[in-house]
């Protein structure tokens, strides 16, 4: 008789299972594996704070810390509940049969318990009720009646008024009928899991499961090395990319002449089997009706899953930094930018200054519509600055569009960002030469960091350092956009 060997099992290495039996293999026996992104820890630094605000709404609780090992958390948990059961526990630690989970918050009703997950979105996502299932089984398996089952997000209409009152902050929606029924589930899933990972590494293909509920770190690994040109690259391909592939077409230079319909999938599939870039000489007739001054503007900013300045909303964009070149005449250049790092608002200070340096005229190239859709917020914010603004929203001048319609470079792949065309015309400007900030996530991370109060000095003029250098970048790579398409 061959005896499967008990491996310690979490809720979140369950859910991992759930996703793909291969991602759960590699994470228990291969973690070497996993590709680590910037963006994830980002959003389990935010996941960390919403729980740490939820924590301080209840100043009773008591946190059931991990520090000296699982067991002791077991201890700890069931002393509270057999000395203080009315007493509201933070990562409640219980264990069934080599299944470990801790709970957000545990407290005491009437009759039984309430089991609360924390979350940091705005709403329910279906994975969060069987993440509440799975720590209802093993629970109720510890001999402790559920009454009730929750999940706590953020409320959007929660608007900051006080310092440090987030009193209304989270939404609480019962969902204890949806986790009766697939808590039912729960025991086949986790002795499935069981067989599976004293086996051999699943042969699981590649396909939707890679990215949801997450994007899996473990993709490139599981992904074998595409097509140069792969059929995945085509915009909009969602339906067509998998007929195409059913008809053993999985390079776009192998698409028929004549089998896209989409016109601009079609330019993509023509111009990469052409092998040079394809430039619409209406695109220099366009930029040349701008008259100078010419304004290159980009914003970066911040969201918020915890509001930290009076009268804004959870997840409210709010921009803390802008770069503008500005081209007085033909070829001649100054710069200004703005970046507050105090950890005050800076919004008002943002809008007023970046008024001042637009002025009263001259197009004002941007690369997206986020630029416009952050004007009109502070227009909103703002009321008395409303008819400055508008002025300037009326100036604006969208490159991406006009690049989408007359620009294409096979080495873009697909995509019209601004990261993929700049290497098609100023290979010189690099963004991967950039130092920690190279992206629009590094810069929240960043901004993030430097307005903590225990940053240093030192550490946050490094950090503003770099936020500089790289908005700095985004505007200066709009100048060599405009230069080359109007040669």
């Amino acid at each position: 008789m061959i005896t499967m060997k008990k491996i310690q099992l979490s809720k979140s290495k369950i859910l991992s299972g759930i996703q793909c039996h291969k991602r759960l293999f590699l994470e228990t026996h291969k973690p070497h594996l996993i590709d680590d992104e910037l963006g994830d820890d980002f959003r389990m630094k935010v996941g960390q704070q919403v729980t740490e605000v939820a924590r301080e709404l209840i100043p009773e609780g008591k946190l059931i810390s991990l520090s000296e090992g699982y067991e002791q958390a077991l201890k700890t948990t069931k002393k509270y509940l057999n000395e203080s059961p009315s007493t509201p526990l933070f990562e409640a630690s219980f264990e069934y049969e080599g299944t470990f989970i801790r709970s957000d918050l545990f407290s005491k009703l009437d009759d039984g318990y309430l089991l609360t997950e924390v979350k940091s979105a705005m709403s329910v996502k279906d994975y969060y009720k069987r993440d509440s299932a799975i720590q209802a089984w093993v629970i109720e398996r510890n001999g402790y009646k559920l009454d009730r089952v929750e999940i706590a997000i953020i409320d959007s209409k929660f608007v900051y008024s006080d310092a440090h009152d987030y009193n209304g902050l989270f939404a609480h929606e019962d969902i204890t009928s949806e986790v009766n029924i697939l808590r039912e589930e729960i025991p086949d899933i986790i002795s499935e899991l069981r067989k599976m990972l004293n086996g051999k590494e699943p042969t699981t293909d590649p396909g939707s499961h890679c990215s949801k509920p997450f994007i899996c770190p473990f993709y490139e690994y599981c992904v074998p090395v595409p097509k140069e040109y792969p059929v995945s690259i085509l915009p909009n391909i969602r339906q067509v990319a998998g007929e195409l592939i059913a008809e053993g077409i999985e390079d776009v230079r192998d698409i028929p002449d004549g089998r896209l319909s989409n016109p601009t999938q079609e330019k993509v599939r023509r111009v990469t089997i052409d092998g040079d870039a394809e430039i619409d000489p209406r695109y220099k007739v366009d930029l040349d009706t701008f008259e100078y001054p010419r304004f290159y503007l980009d914003f970066e900013s911040m969201q918020f899953a915890i509001p930290v300045w009076e009268g804004t909303r959870p997840y409210q964009q709010l921009p803390f930094q802008w770069s503008c070149h500005i081209e007085k005449t033909l070829g001649v250049f100054e710069h200004e930018e703005f970046l507050d790092v105090s950890g005050a608002d800076p919004t008002r200070s943002f809008t007023e200054s970046l008024i001042k340096t637009l002025g009263n005229s001259g197009a004002i190239f941007v690369y997206s519509h986020f630029e416009k859709t952050q004007l009109n917020c502070m227009a909103q914010f703002y009321p008395n600055l409303k008819p400055e603004i508008d002025s300037i929203i009326d100036r604006l001048v969208d490159l991406l569009p006009l690049t989408r319609e007359y620009y294409y470079h096979p080495q873009m792949k697909g995509s019209w960002s601004i990261k993929a065309v700049l290497p098609t015309v100023a290979p010189d400007l690099d963004y991967s030469q950039l130092e920690e900030v190279k992206d629009g996530i590094g810069a929240q991370v960043a901004f993030l960091e430097a307005i903590q109060p225990e940053t240093t000095q030192d550490r946050k003029n490094e950090i503003e350092s770099r936020l500089l250098e790289y908005c700095k970048l985004d505007t200066l790579a709009m100048v060599e956009l405009v230069d080359y398409f109007s040669r």
